[in-house]
This record gives structure tokens, C-alpha cells and sequence, in this order.
């Protein structure tokens, strides 16, 4: 019964404060209009997260820098130190920005907040993977190194462009005793160097047209190999540009 009175006392002062002009009533289209505006800006901060996450995966990948973990602990000091960070940074910006706006929907708000994240973070990195699949950035890659890509060339050469100085990628092109020569993407010949101490992560044997990335210093055209990796499927030949 003290309930109902409460409820009732309630909604005659909401009534009240609506009546003296304390509170005015919106119209429906009003949340229409505010609810879309939600649904359009969650899709597109959605989109540009999924768009980093694959471009991220692109440079990694086209870089070799994607490979370094397969070397063990100096392959992974490597591979932290040169993670495009100002890109995975916008990337968890982007996705503490659209857990905001999850949380204003009703499907949402009531769940603890853990699970959006955890649900966030699986629907972009699948997305990411997906479209990193595809032939999007490279051949967005390819446009802007062409001068073909005018809002996003500079992006695309900036980050698309990442190298590391002990990293090699390139062809076998010939057998040596004590290692090989390989043809790079940037037509040098490097004289690669195995030793015992070189890490080959998975026991593969090289051979003449085999495409590999290389980790190792380099000295003047020779590289001593910390580590060599099989590329069976590059995912892409960047061009460089002219120096």
C-alpha cells in the first residue's frame, strides 16, 4: 500500500513539475533523431577500428616484423620495440570511445562492463583479420606509392612503408657453403651467413627461389643470420621508395 502511494506521489509531481513548465516534454522525434545519431557514429568509430586493426596487421605482416616471434626472445625484444604504437593506441582509443557509446543501449547498459569490452575486442579483431585478408591495403598501398591515393597516400606511405634494419626479406637466388645470396625486394644481393647459432623456427631447408626473411645485422652487403623464416605465401612486395 506505501508503495503505491510512493508511486503515486511520484507521478504527480513529475505531472506537477510538467504542468509549471519545470520539465518539457521532447518530442518523439527527438529520440529518433538521437538514437540514430548513436547507431551512425557507433558504425562508423566501429569501421575505424576494424580499418587500423587490418592496417595494422598489413604493416606487420608486409614489413616481416609479424615473423620476429618465431626467434625467440631477441626476436620479441625486436617485435615490441617496433609495433606501430601510435596506431595501436588510436586503435584502444577508438575502442574505449565506442564501449561509451555501446553503453547508452539498453542491451548493453545493464551487463557488466567486461563483457562489451571482451565482445568489442572480439568483433574488431575478427573484422580486422578479415579485411587484412583481402587485397584492400595493398592495393590502397600500391595507389598511394603511385600518387594515385590523395587523402590517405601519405598515411599509406608513412606507415605502410615500415622497415627494420635487421630485418631482410627477398629471394634465394643462389647456394653458397656456408649460406646464400639473397635477392631483395629492393634488388640488392646480400650474402647471408648461417652459423650454428642461427635460428631456424621450424627445421626448414632452404633452397634456390625460396622466399625468406632474414634477422641479423647487417655489414656493408653481408649478414650474419640471427634467424631465418620460410615466407611460403608473402602477403605482399612493398615498393620502396626512391631514396
Amino acid at each position: 500500500m506505501n508503495k503505491e502511494l510512493k508511486k503515486l506521489s511520484l507521478s504527480e509531481k513529475v505531472i506537477d513539475k510538467v504542468n509549471s513548465g519545470q520539465v518539457k516534454m521532447k518530442p518523439k522525434t527527438y529520440f529518433v533523431l538521437k538514437t540514430s545519431l548513436f547507431f551512425l557514429i557507433t558504425f562508423f568509430v566501429s569501421l575505424s577500428i576494424i580499418f587500423f586493426i587490418s592496417f595494422i596487421i598489413f604493416s606487420l605482416r608486409t614489413s616481416g616484423i609479424w615473423f620476429l616471434p618465431s626467434f625467440g626472445f631477441k626476436g620479441i625484444g625486436i617485435f615490441l620495440i617496433s609495433l606501430p604504437w601510435i596506431l595501436i593506441l588510436t586503435a584502444i582509443v577508438l575502442i574505449i570511445v565506442l564501449e561509451i557509446f555501446v553503453k547508452k543501449f539498453s542491451f548493453s547498459y545493464r551487463r557488466p562492463i567486461l563483457y562489451s569490452v571482451l565482445a568489442i575486442i572480439a568483433f574488431v579483431v575478427i573484422g580486422g583479420f578479415a579485411i587484412a585478408s583481402t587485397q584492400m591495403h595493398p592495393g590502397l598501398f600500391l595507389k598511394a606509392q603511385q600518387e594515385k591515393l590523395p587523402v590517405a597516400g601519405g598515411f599509406y606511405r608513412g606507415f605502410g612503408n615500415t622497415e627494420h634494419s635487421q630485418i631482410h626479406k627477398g629471394t634465394i637466388s643462389n647456394m653458397i657453403d656456408d649460406g646464400f645470396y639473397l635477392k631483395t625486394f629492393n634488388e640488392e644481393i646480400l650474402t647471408i651467413i648461417i652459423n650454428p647459432k642461427t635460428k631456424l623456427p621450424f627445421k626448414e631447408k632452404v633452397k634456390v627461389d625460396d622466399q625468406v626473411l632474414i634477422l641479423g645485422k647487417r655489414i656493408n652487403n653481408q649478414v650474419d643470420a640471427l634467424g631465418i623464416h620460410m615466407i611460403k605465401n608473402m602477403p605482399y612486395k612493398p615498393m620502396h621508395r626512391n631514396r
